[in-house]
């Protein structure tokens, strides 16, 4: 009974661990000023960014934003 127990609880550390990895972000295209486009569910590429604000090349100009801006 404990090596089934043992067993399912391997199963699901393996799966909360898969889940995790796969971290959603919204991001924003500003132009302007203005948001041109929005994007929900981008995934979070783990190899080159550790979290989704590292993804942002917003530039403030004259106070209005340019680039992509996600969180």
């Amino acid at each position: 009974m404990k090596k089934i127990v043992l067993a399912l609880a391997a199963i699901a550390m393996v799966g909360l661990f898969t889940t995790s990895c796969n971290k959603k972000c919204t991001c924003k295209t500003y132009a302007a000023g203005v948001v041109v486009t929005t994007h929900e569910d981008v995934e979070l590429d783990k190899d080159s960014y550790k979290k989704c604000s590292d993804m942002n090349t917003v530039v403030t100009v004259a106070e209005k934003k340019n680039g992509l801006e996600c969180n």
